[in-house]
């Protein structure tokens, strides 16, 4: 799970009996939880959609490390 700028902070909701769900947050706070491909549930805040279900535990996904680019090839200088 990585997060994307273009969809919003991903996180893993994982509720009370067990399942667990991949969503996001929007920049605007809205968040949106995927529980099949064809049902996915909005909330107008994570605290919103996991009172909704009935209660949960957010697992956030580590910040995502931006590695330098690596260093241009050197030609042969012989």
């Amino acid at each position: 799970m990585s997060g994307s700028p273009a969809i919003g902070r991903l996180f893993r909701l994982h509720l009370l009996h067990g399942l667990v769900l991949d969503g996001w947050v929007t920049a605007d706070g809205q968040a949106v939880a995927i529980e099949t491909p064809e049902w996915i549930v909005t909330a107008p805040s994570l605290e919103d959609l996991v009172r909704g279900y009935g209660g949960g535990r957010v697992e956030w996904p580590p910040p995502t490390e931006h590695h330098p680019a690596p260093p241009a090839q050197q030609g042969d200088t012989r």
